[in-house]
């Protein structure tokens, strides 16, 4: 069994509300032809068929063995509206994935989306979550260049941690270095994984996961830089005393959030698990995106090396048992 914890749906109205009252957000064509989404002058998705059209998407699982997606909205999720429009956006997508969940609930499941920063995100949130009976929630990485530990969000992390539900920490268009990867499609192939690798750090070192002990985080494409720069996070811990005011070791907090699989790289997939425990390893393949290859991430998981106990896990036991999404059994109908 596969379940695939990280890929993209858009609503056709959630596009045409961004299209009319989006603030900074553009739709334009590209080189191939192809329709993409662009914010600040980089590129932030390509609007693929399936972005729109659950047909093609059911065609693919069935054709690479894929069970159960759970749909989330990429960027810019709601966060590029003025706060009105972004609580209608908000609630738009939330009832179109609770109607596609109810009418497809053997192929889907779905995360809402809540307008963060408006003062109706927790409002949202239990809606989404108790009313419509969505599975979790996806956040960008930064809201509109506002960091995730603002204090401002501090209400609505209250409540997720009092949920227990699973958050996706989605990328964003990255606070930094932005008018350097405006050209060759930097921001989705470098840009998305620092944006991730910087939010997850912030989160440590300002303490927010000490204040919530209970949020279930999955950090994308495989943790970014995470992975691999786990040890200066360790030396910078010894070196630097505002790193030494949390409970503790950086490498312990990055043990309890979860990764995807989106990576390609198989050195990569197998430092990831033993970095941090095959547990916090979960399927993704952030289809339909033009670098979401989901033919690609289940190769490079078979090349990896894995056990095939642990390949179970990873593929979908964690996602049910770690992030607690329900999920019918292998061979049910």
């Amino acid at each position: 069994m596969r379940v695939d914890i990280h890929n993209h749906f858009y609503p056709a109205a959630y596009l045409a509300l961004l299209e009319e009252r989006g603030r900074g957000v553009r739709i334009r064509t590209d080189l191939q032809g192809r329709r993409y989404l662009e914010e600040a002058g980089t590129r932030l998705a390509t609007l693929t068929p399936p972005m729109t059209e659950l047909e093609r998407r059911f065609a693919m699982m069935d054709a690479v063995g894929i069970d159960l997606q759970v749909l989330s909205l990429t960027a810019p999720n709601v966060y590029a509206f003025d706060a009105d429009d972004a609580i209608v956006a908000a609630r738009l997508v939330n009832d179109e994935y609770a109607r596609l969940r109810a009418v497809h609930g053997r192929r889907l499941r779905c995360l809402a989306s809540v307008p963060l920063g408006t003062g109706a995100e927790v409002e949202e949130l239990d809606r989404a979550i108790l009313q419509l009976g969505l599975d979790g929630v996806v956040v960008g990485t930064n809201v509109a260049g506002r960091t995730l530990d603002d204090p401002a969000f501090e209400e609505f992390w209250r409540r997720v941690d009092e949920l227990r539900c699973p958050v996706l920490i989605h990328p964003m268009t990255p606070m930094v270095g932005t008018r350097h990867l405006e050209d060759h499609a930097l921001v989705p192939m470098v840009g998305f994984p620092f944006d991730t690798t910087l939010a997850v750090t912030r989160l440590i070192w300002t303490g927010f996961l000490d204040r919530h002990p209970n949020l279930r985080l999955v950090a994308l494409h495989a943790g970014g830089a995470l992975p691999y720069l786990a040890g200066r996070l360790e030396i910078g811990a010894d070196a630097y005393a505002e790193c030494r005011q949390v409970e503790h070791r950086p490498t312990w907090y990055l043990g309890r959030l979860f990764y995807d699989t989106v990576s390609y790289h198989p050195p990569a997939l197998r430092l990831l698990a033993e970095s941090f425990g095959v547990g916090q390893v979960v399927f993704g393949t952030d289809y339909p995106h033009v670098i979401g290859d989901p033919v690609r991430v289940i190769a490079s998981l078979d090349r990896a090396g894995f056990e095939p106990q642990d390949l179970e896990r990873i593929c979908w036991t964690n996602v049910r048992d770690g992030l607690g999404i329900a999920l019918d059994p292998p061979g049910r109908s």
